[in-house]
């Protein structure tokens, strides 16, 4: 789906925080290191080591590239929110503004980051800690956002409220 109406807001957010990759780093050091190691020390063939390092280190790499790549896109337009995971997601997912009963100003979920469901808070998409919108729909689900731009984020929400009262 394509942007419709006027755009209000729009962010692009990645994966930047720093104990995040230093934990990814960490991990894949530890598991090459590990079968190297055992290698070394004739537990494991030396055959078998090198197969095993030809299929974890460019899954390893893999892995640490899509979320090095990875964005969370979120436009506020006249027409309601839109949202994507790109590359992941080729088009935009659509939120109504006539869909939307509340937004409120709260903490990112502890330790959640990327796309999941959190008790409380429904469907998060977060990049990174710190605060976000969680938006209540007609419909009871919840959906949080995350942003580096909490200000303008909620101007935005609360022009499109705005414009939805004046309809």
């Amino acid at each position: 789906m394509k942007i419709k109406g006027n755009i209000l807001f729009k962010e692009e957010q990645r994966f930047r925080v720093v104990w995040l990759w230093w934990v990814i780093i960490l991990c894949m050091l530890s598991c090459t290191g590990l079968t190297v190691g055992l290698a070394l020390a004739d537990r494991m063939r030396t055959k078998d080591a090198m197969i095993a390092l030809l299929v974890v280190v460019p899954f390893e790499a893999l892995i640490a590239y899509a979320m090095y790549i990875a964005k969370l896109e979120t436009v506020v337009s006249t027409d309601g929110l839109f949202y994507k995971w790109s590359p992941f997601q080729r088009s935009y997912s659509f939120i109504p503004a006539t869909e939307i009963e509340t937004a409120q100003l709260r903490g990112s979920p502890p330790m959640n980051y990327g796309c999941n469901r959190v008790p409380g808070y429904g469907r998060t998409h977060t990049t990174g800690p710190g605060k976000g919108l969680q938006f209540v729909l007609r419909n009871g689900r919840k959906i949080f956002f995350g942003t580096n731009k909490r200000i303008a984020f909620e101007q935005a929400v609360d022009k499109l409220f705005n414009i939805r009262k004046g309809m």
